[in-house]
């Protein structure tokens, strides 16, 4: 064990090493965010849940350091992976292509330095000439702090630039900037001053109210110019965002040593990808398309081990990838939810509780809340699985127990028609509805407006719908979440406001609202078949289905109506719930009828011959779902037009970022959140986002079965924000103004949303295991 690496991995939190000699330095703290290009480092990462140790393991390459130090850098990384049990997850690194998980280490950003462990690290006396350095300031949410050479050929109007003179930080806020640059700038050019400068150092602010002095002043440090000789634009590329392309393929190879000795692969899967697939005794290669997992099986061969990342390489090199594509090294059963998500099957521990996401205990507290026939917390293994097949969709959100008020109108001619309230919970998947929802929780009004869109209403009227549901939401102040629903896949919120009475007809407009034993309403033979789904009173429906057998699936409960005879079809996999419901649902869309229960294998031959006669069906229904964490999505719209997504890592409510739209991505539902500050184009675009978002879903999940909600900034719900490790309403009222410079430079210190996570968490500590030594305090973005 290298001695450098003592104690590595025993405590939660960053540590850094820098490979100087060819041997391990441990990096100090104060340093923590700043890499010299001509460097290479190493990276632990130690998180601690209940005891529960797991390491992300990061090797860095600057854009200048040797090719013996790269050498060096991954060998030493080995050896601490070894040490830790090989079990990290590994990652390469490189200069101004890190990925997000790597930048989320360092809320203050990453700023590069020219030079290397030549270089040193010389102690800076603030009294002592300073030679002038300039930084370009990249990023609205992970910052890139990269030095260039002074002078104004190197800056821009669309970015901010910092220029440390040593005694003065000048911090240029160029005029096509967005608010949230700037802020991430002036907390850049503070950390430069008390970093660097002992806190001595001046920060002066040059935007549109600098003064005409501070101007001159700044231009004369910068060796000379005005602002007409600084570019409108920046032409480079910013490597940090990427364009979602719906032809990443995601594939999966296998890697094997062959009975030669000789390591070989070849490609054995594409989307959708099976955990089966996976061989205990080799290693396997999944490439994303936008980067490349090593999965190390626990059985496979020293040199398959050593010689997987190797293979990776080759690989890349092969497909033509970019040098600096993140390439990750996971093992068996220590995988990354992140991994899990590119298999449309993963079977979990059988004590792991989720229905296809992990429930935190914030997030189980919030939507248990209205919950009042079971503990989501305390779910054994056959309720989650009637949960998973007929509760609906977006479980966690849950605002309130569903007897508010409901308004219901049907697109007819691109209007909408107000529905007869004697027929709320009859839709027909012909057409599309709007359902405007009130209600009330501790005195305040909240709003909902769902809009349905059957599996046949026609795209003209799924517009429509989309169109009047932002008009309604426009009146009421965008006060209101905007849900989508699809036919099949609604909400489970959706289905508690119908209280059990809710049938969906096949047929449109043309078919009218009359009495249900009207067939020619419905249809033309007098035969109806119709699913029933649930799990209680409160969210069972009745679907109707094809009078065909291969509508049938043994998981389920069907009502068969003929014109002399009610049937309710038993499958084997339904409950004695889903039987009890199911006569239920027989006096709704059959009343009156004497009803014949039909266990799945008993059928008489009337029976199939209402259907057609037998025929196959399904027998069962995979649940085995990888079980998925939050994910956060910062979404921009390139000047092409073009959609940017990048994932937010380690996310907290100061990520959500004002100035553009942001997806969270829950692992059931998908919010899009609408920040204050974002422009016309992207509001417009906010669903089309998150659509474009779930078309490159590496799982099976589609668009029909993925449960859409739009939220504006100042109106989240419950279920949103309890998300994040902690939620501060009050948060971005009391963040600074971009135009009051003197709020900006002081080190005032307001509450942020990390911070009251750290004492939610500590508070929850027994008194006599609080540790002072862990404590852990956090700046609001513009005093770091």
């Amino acid at each position: 064990m290298d001695p450098a690496f003592e104690g590595a991995g025993t405590e939660e939190g960053l540590l850094i090493w820098r490979i100087e000699n060819f041997e391990v330095v441990p990096y100090p703290k104060e340093k923590y965010g700043q890499f010299y290009q001509g460097d290479s480092y190493i990276v632990l990462y130690t998180n601690d849940i209940n005891g529960n140790k797991s390491w992300d393991l990061h090797f860095w390459l600057g854009s200048e350091t040797s090719q013996d130090e790269a050498g060096a850098v991954a060998i030493k990384t080995v050896e601490l992976d070894d040490q830790l049990g090989g079990v990290p997850v590994q990652h390469r690194e490189v200069e101004g292509h890190e990925s997000p998980l790597f930048l989320s280490r360092f809320k203050k950003g990453v700023r590069y330095l020219k030079g290397g462990v030549a270089s040193g690290f010389h102690h800076v006396d603030p009294d002592a000439p300073y030679p002038a350095r300039l930084f370009h300031v990249k990023g609205r949410r992970n910052v890139r702090i990269r030095q260039v050479e002074v002078g104004t050929g190197s800056m821009n109007k669309g970015d901010c630039f910092i220029l440390d003179c040593g005694s003065k930080v000048y911090v240029y806020a160029g005029s096509s900037s967005r608010r949230i640059e700037r802020l991430k700038a002036i907390m850049a050019g503070n950390a430069i001053r008390d970093e660097d400068h002992a806190g001595k150092a001046k920060v002066i602010i040059i935007d549109e109210t600098a003064s005409g002095n501070e101007v001159e002043e700044f231009f004369d440090a910068l060796g000379g110019g005005s602002p007409d000789d600084i570019s409108d634009g920046d032409t480079c590329v910013d490597d940090a965002a990427f364009e979602v392309s719906e032809q990443n393929a995601v594939t999966l190879h296998h890697i094997f040593e062959g009975g030669d000795g000789a390591i070989q692969t070849n490609m054995i899967g594409e989307k959708p990808l099976l955990q089966s697939m996976l061989n205990s005794g080799d290693c396997f290669l999944l490439d994303t398309g936008v980067g490349v997992y090593v999965w190390i099986g626990s059985g496979s061969s020293k040199k398959e081990k050593i010689k997987s990342i190797e293979m990776a390489a080759a690989y890349m090199e092969q497909k033509g990838y970019p040098k600096w594509m993140n390439v990750q090294r996971v093992v068996e059963k220590a995988e990354p939810a992140v991994f899990k998500a590119y298999f449309k099957t993963w079977k979990e521990p059988e004590e792991q509780v989720g229905l296809g996401r992990v429930f935190t205990v914030r997030q189980m507290s919030a939507v248990s809340a209205p919950e009042t026939d079971f503990d989501v917390s305390s779910l054994h293994r056959e309720k989650r699985r009637l949960l998973r097949k007929n509760a609906g969709p977006a479980f966690g959100f849950m605002p309130d127990d569903g007897s508010g008020k409901i308004e219901i109108w049907r697109v007819e001619n691109f209007e909408l028609e107000p529905v007869d309230e004697g027929t709320y919970g009859f839709f027909f998947g012909g057409d599309s509805y709007v359902l405007k929802y009130t209600y009330e929780i501790d005195g305040n009004v909240g709003y909902i407006i769902y809009f349905w869109q059957g599996c046949s209403s026609s795209q003209d009227e799924k517009a429509a719908s989309a169109i009047h549901t932002v008009r309604l939401d426009n009146e009421l102040n965008g006060k209101a979440v905007q849900v989508r629903v699809v036919q099949g896949y609604e909400p489970a919120h959706f289905l508690r406001v119908f209280k059990g009475r809710m049938v969906i007809f096949l047929g449109g407009k043309a078919s009218g609202f009359k009495n249900v034993h009207d067939h020619d309403t419905y249809d033309v033979d007098g035969t109806r078949l119709f699913r029933v789904r649930g799990t209680c009173d409160f969210d069972t429906r009745a679907i109707q289905m094809p009078e065909k057998a291969d509508s049938l699936n043994s998981d389920d409960a069907y009502i068969l109506e003929t014109p002399g005879q009610t049937y309710l079809w038993i499958g084997k996999g339904a409950s004695e719930d889903e039987k009890t419901m199911g006569e239920k649902v027989a006096e709704l869309v059959s009343p009156g009828r004497e009803l014949k229960v039909m266990p799945e294998g008993e059928e008489d031959d009337d029976f199939w011959a209402s259907l057609g006669g037998k025929g196959d069906y399904k027998t069962c229904r995979d649940l085995d779902k990888p079980l998925l964490y939050p994910r956060l999505f910062h979404c921009t719209i390139s000047p092409a037009g073009c959609l940017r997504v990048s994932e937010v890592s380690n996310f907290f409510q100061e990520d959500l970022n004002e100035d553009d739209v942001m997806v969270l991505d829950s692992g059931d539902e998908v919010y899009v959140w609408v920040g204050q500050g974002s422009d016309d184009q992207e509001k417009e675009k906010a669903f089309a986002m998150a659509e474009n978002y779930i078309k490159t879903d590496p799982t099976e999940r589609t668009l029909d079965s993925t449960v859409i909600l739009r939220i504006n900034q100042g109106e989240e719900p419950a279920a949103f924000t309890s998300i994040f490790p902690a939620w501060n309403p009050d948060m971005w009222q009391q963040l600074p103004r971009c135009d009051v410079k003197s709020q900006m430079i002081e080190k005032t210190k307001l509450p942020s949303a990390k911070e009251e996570s750290e004492k939610v968490a500590k508070d929850q500590l027994p008194k006599d295991k609080e540790d002072p030594e862990k404590k852990k305090t956090s700046n609001c973005c513009c005093c770091q």
